[in-house]
């Protein structure tokens, strides 16, 4: 479903604790939900129910645009995904272990 990332060093929960820490220090945001590999949630402000299903739709909408950017430049990879609403920002960085996403108010 995904493109095979390049080999990265192994992502431990430390690792999770301490980017969870300094996005949570950040102005604005509203949720974060951190996913390992497989696509589960590890860490995440929201409830568990709504965290599996909110990365499942954003796992969904990852592997279409690696699909059209395949179609593009295969030799190309996603590095960030940027949604913004009138009322939100929606981040999705991936990488070869865990990716994250992070909800946060849009500056108005």
């Amino acid at each position: 479903m995904f493109k095979t990332p390049p080999a990265k060093p192994p992502r431990t929960i430390r690792y999770v604790e301490e980017a969870f820490r300094h996005i949570q220090e950040k102005k604005n945001i509203r949720d974060i939900v951190v996913i390992n590999e497989l696509g589960h949630p590890v860490k995440s402000t929201m409830e568990f129910e709504n965290s599996v299903k909110f990365a499942g739709l954003f796992q969904e909408l990852r592997g279409r645009m690696e699909r059209g950017m395949d179609k593009i430049d295969p030799t190309d990879e996603l590095r960030m995904l940027r949604v913004r609403t009138k009322c939100h920002e929606i981040l999705l960085v991936p990488d070869s272990k865990i990716t994250v996403i992070v909800v946060q108010n849009a500056d108005k």
